[in-house]
This record gives C-alpha cells, structure tokens and sequence, in this order.
C-alpha cells in the first residue's frame, strides 16, 4: 500500500532536469576537443596499429 502511495506520488510531480549551462556545455566540449590529440597519443603508444595515425 505504502509503494503505491509513493509511486503516485512520485508520478504527479513534475520533474525539473537541472544540468549545464549552454556555455559549460560548450566549454567542456571544447576542452574536450582540445584534449584529443594528446588522448590518441597516449592510445597509440599502447598499439601500434592505432587508427590515430
């Protein structure tokens, strides 16, 4: 009794999405973006067959 109670209520709530802001979201693609090169260095230097050359 008590789940359904709580399921309904839960239910009828309306739910707020808080995440980033536009420009954090786009700062953070950039960085990144930016980390990239240094990311597939690393990867390539564990296999020789890496795409990233």
């Amino acid at each position: 009794m008590e789940n359904q109670r709580r399921q309904a209520a839960a239910t009828s709530r309306r739910v707020v999405l808080i995440g980033p802001a536009p420009q954090q979201f786009i700062e953070s693609a950039a960085d990144l973006l930016d980390r990239i090169p240094a990311l597939c260095d690393a990867v390539s230097r564990g296999r020789p067959e890496s795409p990233c050359r």
